[in-house]
């Protein structure tokens, strides 16, 4: 669980920066008289929204994957990841469209929910490739009965 929610911490930062990063403009390509946002700054406003939906939509629909996972208990890795890949994904777009129902951000005609199920898959895939990595950083201990 600790380790759940230290990885939507760190996915979350990595997501917001890489965001802040692509709506960044360069001082090379500013216009003069016009307030551009620092790029801390709209990693900190991006952090504000994301940050939230990966620990509290997150965080649990990793933990019911997983419990999925264990339950159908794939033999072959491929397929696990797979199966991960695709449930990650779909509950990715799943959390983003919820979350843009409770912000108000739809108008009806769909694009924002595209264009959100889109950005949701992205950070929830985030999330599996540094969840998946992070065991490689700390190896889980072995239980022995």
């Amino acid at each position: 669980m600790i380790r759940k929610i230290l990885v939507a911490l760190v996915s979350s930062l990595l997501l917001c920066m890489a965001l802040a990063l692509v709506n960044h403009t360069p001082v090379s390509e500013q216009q003069p008289d016009t307030y551009y946002w620092p790029y801390l700054s709209l990693v900190a406003v991006y952090l504000i929204y994301a940050t939230p939906v990966y620990v509290v939509g997150g965080v649990p629909a990793s933990m019911l994957i997983e419990v999925l996972n264990e339950k159908i208990a794939w033999a072959n890795p491929v397929i696990v990841y797979l199966f991960r890949l695709i449930l990650y994904a779909m509950a990715g777009v799943l959390l983003m469209i919820l979350f843009q129902f409770v912000l108000g951000v739809s108008r009806g005609d769909g694009s924002e929910l595209s264009t959100g199920g889109g950005l949701g898959m992205i950070a929830a895939l985030v999330y599996l490739h540094v969840w998946l990595a992070s065991f490689l950083v700390v190896k889980p201990k072995r239980r022995v009965w």
